[in-house]
């Protein structure tokens, strides 16, 4: 099985034609920032749902972790993008159901 860091230079090595990134491979990144940021806990009750037009959608179990993603959706943003190496995400919102 292959690293996620050797998987991610050798798209980035890719002309950016063909550097599209596919919607698991951002959900992967998503819940590792959430759990370097919240911990167990936070990755238990914070789901990354939906990606498009550079959207992620996360579903939290509560709104007490709806209001913490939304307070901190440009740090996670930053974090998300930083990790991948390219500017993927421009905005977080939240999903419900």
């Amino acid at each position: 099985m292959r690293s996620l860091k050797k998987i991610l230079s050798q798209k980035r090595q890719q002309p950016s034609a063909q550097r599209e990134i596919d919607e698991q491979t951002i959900f992967y990144i998503a819940k590792q920032v959430i759990l370097e940021e919240y911990g167990k806990r936070g990755g238990e009750n914070i789901t990354p749902t939906f990606y498009k037009d550079k959207k992620l959608f996360f579903r939290p179990k509560s709104s007490l972790w709806a209001s913490e993603v939304l307070l901190e959706r440009t740090h996670l943003c930053k974090q998300i993008n930083q990790i991948i190496g390219a500017e993927v995400v421009k905005e977080i919102k939240i999903s419900s159901n």
